[in-house]
């Protein structure tokens, strides 16, 4: 009982209930829990950082770091004041200036933005912004399209199973598709882009085969290692600074035009802001 009632007095002090050396009461400002000079740290500052739940030991040593800590950048900014130039004071009230009003600014178009700007993007114009700026979309690392199958080396079933893997017909895919779980590992999407130094820690031979080429190559590859026995079918590559496929592309196609628009459509709103508040002689620009 005496530690709980312990507690809740020295949780009323730290809230500006009652006085002590450190929590003063203030005549000026009776719900204040500190004072630096002429600036008042409210009761109701501290309720706000204070999360629900916690135990009183935790809420009490949360509420005093607050408060220290708000009292030291009071002090340290009165100790700047005084100890910097007035071309620095300045300098940087012009800066607190201009963020000030590129927050506003910003936060205002921001909405604008977002209320206005369609979203939508054709295939049309996907193409066509494509085609208009091909040397933009330049690779950074390799691309490939492959399909492959890692076999057991004593399979009785190989055979047979790379005579689908060639041929690669629907009947051919249903049966390779039964078999996948008996392989080491396999990939038969051979229709979308990988990153050739991803398809490396699966086929590490293929590096020295494939390094610095280009283009549809259509092979077929075979590969007898410890491990075991690699099929590969490689059907297109591209090296790093090659220009990128559309479909790889398209995501950043998609950001690109989205950012366009954003852009002409602010350059729009701008212009507009100017014109009518010259209309309006509320901007006027003097000789």
């Amino acid at each position: 009982m005496i530690k709980t009632l312990k507690k809740l007095i020295v949780l009323s002090l730290l809230l500006g209930f009652i006085s002590c050396d450190y929590f003063k009461k203030s005549e000026t400002q009776p719900q204040a829990v500190a004072r630096v000079d002429d600036d008042f740290l409210l009761k109701s500052d501290i309720e706000k950082i204070l999360p629900q739940g916690y135990s009183l030991e935790d809420s009490v040593r949360i509420a005093t770091g607050y408060v220290n800590s708000w009292a030291l950048k009071k002090l340290l900014m009165i100790k700047a004041q005084e100890n910097i130039s007035n071309e620095q004071k300045e300098a940087f009230e012009q800066l607190v200036q201009e963020y000030r009003t590129d927050l506003y600014t910003q936060s205002y178009l921001e909405k604008l933005v977002a209320k206005k700007i369609d979203t939508t993007i054709s295939q049309r114009e996907r193409e066509q912004f494509y085609q208009e700026n091909k040397s933009i979309f330049k690779l950074n690392e390799g691309l490939i399209k492959l399909r492959y199958i890692h076999l057991h080396q004593d399979d009785e079933k190989n055979k047979n199973i790379a005579e689908s893997f060639k041929r690669f017909n629907k009947k051919d895919k249903k049966q390779l598709d039964s078999l996948s779980l008996h392989f080491v590992s396999s990939f038969f999407n051979d229709s979308i882009w990988l990153k050739t130094i991803e398809v490396y820690d699966k086929l590490p031979f293929l590096k020295d085969k494939i390094e610095g080429k280009s283009g549809d190559l259509n092979w077929v590859l075979e590969q007898n290692d410890s491990t075991g026995y690699y099929l590969v079918k490689i059907r297109k590559l591209l090296k790093k600074d090659d220009e990128a496929p559309i479909e790889y592309a398209r995501p950043t196609l998609r950001q690109i035009i989205l950012n366009k628009r954003k852009l002409e459509y602010i350059k729009e709103i701008e212009n507009d802001i100017i014109n009518t508040a010259v209309k309006k002689k509320q901007f006027e620009v003097y000789e």
